[in-house]
């Protein structure tokens, strides 16, 4: 049976009509390199599509770089899918790329600032940017940081720089395929064979289950697929005072105790004709 992708909606059009306006000037992973003098890579991999890709693309174009120290990052935030990490280390153990993985604790921090929220999403910094900057901190000068982002995925992203300069931790941050679309993404992993991330397979969107970019079904899927985290998350917002919400869908308070509530489909059994 010939597999079907699970597509996101994208923002194509739109962020077409800005690309044909020449407003933005992206360049090549080697001019970047060689425009900022970049010493140190980090990928930035999260276990999805893009940012497969994105890793992909810039360690085939350095592969040759030995003067370039080359390192992929994945950060456990603590509520990431249980496949998530298993995937990685095996995509980065057949390409021989090295792998480092930092640690966020989402649990503990969410008993005392609560779950994260679109206006309040505290969750990305502390379980995932802190970290990964932390190891960021101790590669070698000039740093350069390349993630997966595009601007086709949301019009809050359609006006993104490709590079950009964090103070914080001194280092370039680089988006190589930022001007993509998620036909071209797509386009680019058959091409090169790469292994699809697993949880597309399920209908899940993201690796990450905090629920800032989620919605009521992808939490019926994490309960029915993964009951051993979705209980964990029971258990977090059973702990919350005046009746906290886990989710919070269209700005809206969603509990995961009423989601467990649902019936799910029971199977059918096949009967022989």
């Amino acid at each position: 049976m010939k597999e079907v992708l699970c597509e996101r909606p994208s923002v194509e059009t739109g962020v077409g009509l800005l690309r044909q306006e020449n407003k933005f000037k992206d360049i090549s992973i080697q001019q970047f390199v060689k425009d900022y003098a970049i010493k140190s890579v980090s990928c930035c991999f999260s276990g999805g599509k893009d940012s497969l890709v994105a890793t992909h693309l810039v360690m085939n174009e350095l592969k040759d770089r030995t003067d370039i120290e080359k390192w992929v990052i994945f950060a456990d935030t603590g509520i990431m899918l249980p496949t998530t990490e298993p995937f990685i280390q095996d995509v980065c153990q057949t390409f021989g790329w090295k792998l480092k993985i930092v640690q966020g604790n989402f649990f503990n921090e969410a008993q005392t600032k609560g779950m994260p929220r679109m206006k309040h999403r505290w969750c990305c910094h502390v379980c995932k940017i802190d970290p990964m900057h932390t190891f960021i901190k101790t590669l070698k000068p000039q740093r350069g940081e390349i993630t997966g982002l595009r601007r086709d995925e949301s019009f809050r992203r359609a006006n993104l720089s490709q590079i950009y300069y964090k103070k914080k931790v001194r280092s370039w941050a680089y988006a190589p395929i930022i001007g993509w679309s998620e036909k071209q993404v797509f386009q680019y992993i058959r091409k090169h064979a790469l292994p699809m991330p697993p949880h597309y397979r399920l209908g899940l969107h993201e690796t990450c289950m905090c629920g800032v970019y989620s919605n009521r079904k992808q939490m019926e899927i994490l309960k029915a697929q993964f009951p051993d985290l979705w209980q964990k998350i029971l258990t977090l917002e059973a702990g919350f005072r005046k009746h906290g919400a886990a989710f919070y869908f269209n700005n809206k308070p969603v509990r995961a105790s009423e989601i467990n509530q649902q019936t799910m489909i029971p199977e059918q059994k096949e009967t022989n004709p």
